[in-house]
């Protein structure tokens, strides 16, 4: 009897056992679903644009030398001032370049005196000579001496010529229209002929900005300048403070070849400044259309995720799970990136709440559009970029 007692003791005490592990696959719950926000991958056509970082400097720029040396009599411009074509910028001292002058003009003036008395002789010997009066080597020697009067006159004509141009050298004028620097020279100063700098004058519209690109971005460029109708002219332009510039400029210089050190090519963009915004020497963002990507692929910038320098996105699956892909990414198109590869653009990707996944991830998506991502936070926006 107590056998038995003891055998029904050990067969509740398994019952009790297996129904606690029963009530507790019963209580046990599935993880929740991760709330997230997710849209459908974009694919159209997208046309590239491209952004460098670029220098402001002026189209025409000149240092101003006094062709002259002597000493500055007269200045008639301020540092930072406009100037116009022609208008006189300094005075050198012309006293010195006046008596050259009137020296010259002396000279040239007993010069032709003596050439007409050359002439007249060299014509009276000529008709004795032909008369049989003199020899011939008399007759000679007189238009001998004419040839060498008419060219002492010549020679005293250039002299003349000389000394007008250094007088004239003394008044210095701007060779074109533009601005001059504050580093200007003052009155009194001494320059030497074609040595010292008196200021320097550049123009002020229009302006160019220079830049660099690698050689590929050079021929995707070039390529779409032919296939997406010549955008090499729709250049535009943000400044320093992050405004942007309210004209666009288009490309007028190409350096003949790629630099062997950076693998890169000089571009110059022209720009009109008519209110005189762009100053020779400030930093600026070049941004420029190349070629069109037919059915590109694109997602949002949010949604990449970078791992060991890998790109992945999370894609929700049809039973909501999500799946980590990695993906090749592109040029960046404002708030997108465009993929390369790894995605066909017929998936929906998580945009918001990808720190919170893990791979087969269990989630609840909440759709947006492109247009929603311009109100989500912590997002910094940009123009292209290559990855």
């Amino acid at each position: 009897m107590l056998g038995k007692k003891k055998t029904m003791a050990v067969g509740m005490a398994l019952l009790l056992v297996l129904g606690a592990a029963g009530c507790g696959k019963k209580t046990a719950t599935q993880p929740a679903a991760v709330k997230v926000k997710a849209m459908q991958a974009i694919k159209r056509d997208t046309p590239l644009t491209y952004e460098y970082t670029g220098f402001v400097e002026a189209r025409d720029q000149v240092s101003i030398r006094s062709k002259v040396t002597g000493t500055i009599v007269k200045k008639y411009v301020e540092g930072g001032d406009y100037v116009e074509a022609g208008q006189l910028l300094y005075e050198i001292d012309p006293r010195t370049y006046q008596t050259n002058l009137l020296n010259a003009q002396a000279n040239l003036a007993n010069a032709q005196a003596t050439l007409e008395n050359a002439r007249r002789d060299a014509s009276r010997y000529q008709a004795l000579y032909e008369q049989g009066a003199v020899s011939k080597q008399t007759a000679d020697q007189y238009n001998t001496a004419l040839a060498q009067s008419e060219a002492s006159v010549g020679a005293y004509n250039a002299l003349v010529g000389s000394a007008q141009v250094s007088l004239s050298d003394t008044r210095i004028v701007a060779p074109f229209a533009g601005k001059i620097d504050t580093s200007t020279l003052a009155e009194g100063e001494f320059v030497t002929a074609n040595s010292t700098v008196l200021t320097t004058l550049s123009n002020s519209n229009p302006m160019r900005v220079r830049f660099s690109v690698p050689e590929s971005d050079y021929l995707d460029l070039m390529k779409g300048s032919v296939n997406n109708g010549g955008n090499l002219r729709d250049i535009t332009l943000t400044l320093a403070n992050g405004s942007k510039y309210p004209y666009t400029g288009r490309i007028d210089q190409v350096d003949r070849s790629v630099s062997d050190s950076t693998g890169t090519l000089t571009l110059k963009a022209i720009f009109d400044n008519p209110d005189g915004t762009l100053l020779p020497g400030m930093f600026a963002n070049i941004s420029l259309i190349g070629a069109i990507e037919p059915g590109a692929v694109l997602v949002p910038q949010r949604a990449v995720t970078d791992l060991m320098y890998k790109h992945y996105v999370y894609v929700v699956n049809d039973d909501h799970t999500v799946s980590l892909k990695e993906v090749t990414l592109g040029a960046r198109v404002g708030r997108l990136w465009l993929v390369k590869s790894g995605l066909t653009g017929n998936e929906t990707v998580v945009v918001e709440g990808t720190q919170k996944l893990n791979k087969d991830s269990k989630v609840e998506p909440t759709m947006i559009t492109e247009a929603d991502l311009e109100t989500m936070t912590e997002y910094n926006a940009g123009t292209t970029e290559k990855k």
